[in-house]
């Protein structure tokens, strides 16, 4: 939950913006940006597991008639593993070590794009 926490975050830092309505759009964008390599889907189904942790406080989720349900890992396995057709693996070791990547490589894109500090001074003092 952290972890989906530090990329909601970090996405409202990077849109310069919190908008409501957004946040899907936005969590993607992040992934897609500072998880590569990622697939749009497999952003797609982070962001199913982040809405399933934060709002159900379980691993089920389902969204325009898809249905998610997931089960998670710790043995370094691929970030994402679809098992049937509802049916998703994500490694939490993997999904840590992909977060930590990508604040370290956000952090290097804040030190010299202004557009990037321009759009976290806009959302920080929030």
């Amino acid at each position: 939950m952290a972890i989906m926490a530090g990329i909601d975050l970090l996405a409202k830092f990077l849109a310069g913006s919190d908008s409501v309505g957004e946040t899907g759009l936005r969590f993607r964008n992040f992934l897609g940006r500072y998880f590569k390599p990622i697939s749009s889907d497999d952003a797609t189904t982070i962001y199913q597991l982040r809405n399933a942790l934060l709002h159900s406080f379980g691993l089920y989720s389902e969204h325009k008639g898809k249905v998610y349900r997931f089960t998670l890992t710790a043995v370094r396995r691929p970030l994402v593993q679809e098992r049937a057709d509802d049916k998703y693996w994500i490694d939490i070791l993997t999904l840590h070590d992909r977060f930590e990547a990508a604040v370290e490589r956000y952090h290097a894109d804040l030190g010299d794009d202004q557009d990037l500090q321009r759009n976290f001074d806009a959302v920080f003092p929030k």
